[in-house]
């Protein structure tokens, strides 16, 4: 009998130990699991966001045989945005007037709900404004507004550069 009860005592202990190990196990799966489901998903956007210094405005100005004369951080009173770089560009920054400058300004949103919003509400605040030569486009969460002087071909030269880098036109 005390055979009997010692082998109860024996497998209860290993039970136990089981389930404690089984637990431990099931806890660090756990804590580590949103860390592998965090990392293997794929980024949310496929367009480059638009920054200080962007490659992809400096790519496109110089597409177009242009310069940037200058760039400067704004403020901007819409909804959701963060940042807002105002750039001049020219074919010579020294000689630059407002029929050759193009100006071009980058939003960037804290979200796509937020950029969708404010692109809604300036296409019902300036509904002319594809004829002022204006063209307007998104990449990521960063509007990109391109604007000249009536005439100016630098704006489609700038749209074509832009496109072929992945940014979206605004219709």
């Amino acid at each position: 009998m005390s055979t009997a009860t010692s082998r109860k005592k024996q497998s209860g202990k290993h039970s136990t130990g089981s389930k404690g190990l089984m637990v431990i196990i099931i806890l660090c799966f756990l804590g580590i699991m949103p860390l592998l489901i965090w990392i293997s998903l794929p980024e949310t956007s496929t367009y480059a966001g638009v920054t200080t210094s962007s490659a992809m405005i400096q790519s496109a100005a110089a597409d177009a045989g242009l310069q940037i004369c200058s760039q400067e951080a704004m403020g901007v009173e819409v909804q959701g945005a963060e940042t807002a770089i105002l750039y001049q560009i020219a074919p010579d920054c020294s000689r630059a007037t407002d029929e050759n400058r193009v100006t071009i300004l980058v939003v960037g949103f804290n979200s796509t709900e937020a950029q969708m919003a404010a692109i809604t509400e300036a296409q019902g605040t300036y509904s002319a404004w594809q004829t002022t030569n204006t063209a307007a486009f998104m990449s990521g969460t960063s509007t990109i507004v391109v604007h000249a002087a009536p005439g100016n071909q630098a704006v489609g030269q700038i749209s074509s550069s832009l496109i072929g880098q992945s940014a979206a036109r605004i219709l």
